[in-house]
């Protein structure tokens, strides 16, 4: 399905009003992807040279698309979008950024193209699928306010997974998929480990390292007043954690002059190391959530953006972090009675960082490249015995229609009708060079199959099981050219039938023992992939 070296296409922005954290974490995906051989390039419309450094500091490859040859001047596109806000990030109207999207892939031909960008969805998408019709799309996104036109999403804040009013086929959803940089992983154990000795000390005479860190810029202009505030708290140590393009800079730099127990770091590229020192974090929600969680640090989140709610509101009610709102970081006496409520009590601290701790545990990266490196395999004489230890398995045999232990000369039998490509597809899925589950496709007629599947390992990747199945589908209806898929199901079989219908199955007859669903290609490419 995919050749073993990837290429890998990102289309991500980064401004004062974007924010920094979509190329963040698309960075942290792409050296992993590049650590493990593949070819990854940056494709932006916006990107200032801070993020452009780092692109060419990690031999990244970097196009971008707002000039194209003897062109002189920006185009900024004069459309002003109603009904998607944030498409009015893009710096060129969507379409023409599909354009030159789509051009600059050319020579590269990626086998991927992710996009992270809120101003993006299904139109830019189905723009740029007619002349890259043969790779899969993968979309970060967390807003769930667009029809997308992925194939595949991957959304790291939602800690619960509700219901969906836009839907891709297959998703990648929680924490356990948070792009961190391998940092966090490396230095979990050691924080949590020296966090809670930390926590366990008497509090007489004791100092506390406080971090403030609300991204890349400040928009609503909160640190300086922050750190004013808090700097003069008595045996407190500041630290402030921003960028060399953070609007109140100058601010910063006075008051970090003015108080001596007060710190300023500069586009540092290694938070985690300072996350290790700090007692407490006032942080920002969204992704940086994550990285406090992997490190089991205690913080006071701030809502910055309106997306940002859902998971500032989850993390508390899970006690996960505990909020602090804009309002009172404005008034002075309540900033300081919460900040000192939180670091003078150890046991709610000590809950927090154990709590916090469970949610994230920084792989995330490592397991969305596994992903990516998804292949189905046509099944081999090779691979029978892993075939007939799976398909034994009690937990499998309990959801089949045969529930009897399969034995080794039925099997034998069974392989052999593998083997022969004008009966069916037999295939095994694998992620990151795992095999982890079996697909089938049973020819009944020449663009009509019956399907079946499973997975073979046990809680390997929350998902894996839709996803396997997303990529069988787009083999069946998009390669072979299979027009319908029949699926028998068994009555008391509730996870199969809602994976079915979710995907588009509908119910066509049932009896006493199974039920009969169809999908077709048109239902299929009608769900998800045009823009109705």
């Amino acid at each position: 399905m995919l050749k073993e070296k990837l290429k890998i296409a990102i289309r991500v922005d980064a401004s004062k009003n974007i924010g920094g954290g979509h190329f963040r974490r698309c960075l942290t995906l792409a050296k992993e992807a590049q650590r493990k051989g593949h070819s990854v390039i940056f494709i932006s419309a916006q990107l200032p040279e801070i993020e452009i450094h780092l692109l060419k500091k990690n031999n990244l490859l970097f196009e971008n698309i707002l000039f194209e040859k003897n062109e002189k001047q920006l185009i900024d596109s004069n459309i002003k979008y109603k009904q998607n806000f944030y498409k009015n990030w893009l710096k060129l109207p969507i379409l023409e950024d599909a354009r030159r999207t789509s051009k600059t892939m050319e020579q590269f031909q990626p086998n991927w193209i992710i996009f992270d960008h809120y101003g993006l969805d299904i139109e830019w998408v189905n723009k740029i699928r007619k002349k890259h019709n043969n790779c899969f799309f993968l979309a970060i996104d967390d807003l769930d306010n667009r029809n997308l036109g992925s194939d595949f999403l991957l959304d790291q804040t939602s800690i619960i997974n509700k219901k969906r009013n836009y839907k891709s086929p297959g998703i990648l959803v929680g924490p356990r998929f948070a792009l961190l940089s391998n940092e966090f992983n490396k230095l979990r154990k050691k924080s949590l480990q020296e966090r809670l000795k930390r926590q366990s000390v008497t509090l007489k005479n004791k100092s506390f390292n406080i971090l403030i860190s609300l991204g890349l810029y400040d928009n609503k202009k909160l640190l300086p007043t922050l750190v004013n505030t808090l700097s003069k708290l008595d045996k407190i140590n500041i630290i402030v954690a921003t960028s060399s393009e953070c609007q109140t800079l100058t601010e910063l730099i006075e008051i970090s002059k003015k108080y001596d127990n007060t710190s300023l770091i500069l586009d540092s590229e290694n938070i985690a190391e300072l996350m290790l020192r700090a007692d407490i974090c006032i942080g920002a929600s969204g992704m940086s959530i994550w990285e406090r969680c992997c490190m089991g640090l205690p913080s006071l989140t701030i809502t910055i953006a309106n997306n940002q709610k859902k998971i500032t509101r989850e993390t508390t009610d899970l006690n996960i972090s505990q909020e602090l709102s804009i309002s009172t970081i404005k008034d002075k006496e309540k900033l300081t009675a919460v900040v000192s409520n939180l670091i003078y009590s150890p046991e709610k601290l000590q809950k927090l960082s154990k709590n916090s701790f469970k949610i994230c545990d920084g792989l995330g990266a490592i397991k969305v490249v596994n992903f990516l490196e998804a292949k189905l395999k046509k099944v081999e004489v090779i691979d029978s015995k892993r075939l007939l230890s799976w398909r034994n398995k009690k937990f499998i045999r309990e959801n089949s229609f045969n529930k009897k232990k399969i034995d080794e000369k039925s099997h034998a039998k069974w392989i052999k009708n593998t083997q022969n490509s004008k009966k069916g597809i037999w295939l095994i899925y694998a992620e990151g060079n795992i095999g982890i589950g079996h697909c089938s496709a049973i020819y009944i007629s020449k663009k009509n199959v019956s399907w079946s599947f499973y997975i073979g390992r046990k809680n390997f990747s929350p998902g894996c099981g839709v996803r396997m199945l997303v990529f069988f589908l787009k083999k069946l209806f998009f390669e072979e050219g299979i027009s319908k898929i029949e699926a028998k199901i068994i009555l008391d079989n509730q996870k199969s039938k809602k994976l079915h219908q979710e995907l588009g199955f509908t119910l066509q007859s049932k009896n006493d023992n199974f039920e009969n669903y169809t999908l077709t290609k048109d239902i299929f490419k009608k769900k998800y992939y045009l823009n109705n």
